[in-house]
């Protein structure tokens, strides 16, 4: 049996937010149109160095924000897998409040609107601490049970390992 990766030291969210869910049923029509026109546009706040990604720097404060390349380990040349991360939570029904992904390395990511006439999104790493990673996991698991390619089912036990979940 493989050891789990170890847990990344990620800051605590200062509160829950308990308008994060997942709708129990996702139209296809609904999946299909945001296939259609959802955009992802990088954030400088969820980057610890968003030089690298050719983004502005941040000059606010983060808070609580979780860090796509400190924690994650989501890097530059990690890009061009965003749109295809972000279909495959769609096509998944990872859908709600905001949009959910599982990455191929078991990462799950959140997308927020960040200008909702364009559909454009921004992302961050969900912490294994939160309520919504195990619903996300759950719903992502039964698709990639149901319909997904050999490269999802990698992904799910990627993401069971990763957030230590016991059903994958």
């Amino acid at each position: 049996m493989q050891k789990p990766p170890r847990r990344i030291d990620i800051p605590p969210r200062n509160s829950g937010n308990r308008k994060r869910a997942l709708d129990d049923h996702v139209p296809a029509e609904r999946i299909a149109h945001l296939l259609k026109t959802v955009t992802y546009e990088g954030s400088s706040k969820h980057k610890r160095f968003p030089h690298r990604f050719k983004l502005p720097p941040f000059r606010g404060e983060r808070g609580d924000a979780t860090l796509c390349d400190a924690h994650a380990h989501f890097e530059p040349e990690d890009w061009p897998s965003i749109m295809p991360m972000i279909q495959r939570g769609l096509r998944a029904g990872l859908v709600g409040t905001n949009i959910w992904a599982v990455a191929d390395n078991g990462w799950i990511f959140e997308g927020a609107v960040t200008n909702v006439t364009k559909s454009e999104y921004h992302g961050y790493p969900v912490r294994p601490s939160e309520p919504i990673a195990g619903e996300v996991y759950r719903r992502f698991r039964r698709w990639v049970d149901d319909q997904g390619s050999q490269r999802d089912k990698q992904a799910a036990a990627n993401c069971a390992a990763r957030y230590r979940f016991r059903d994958g």
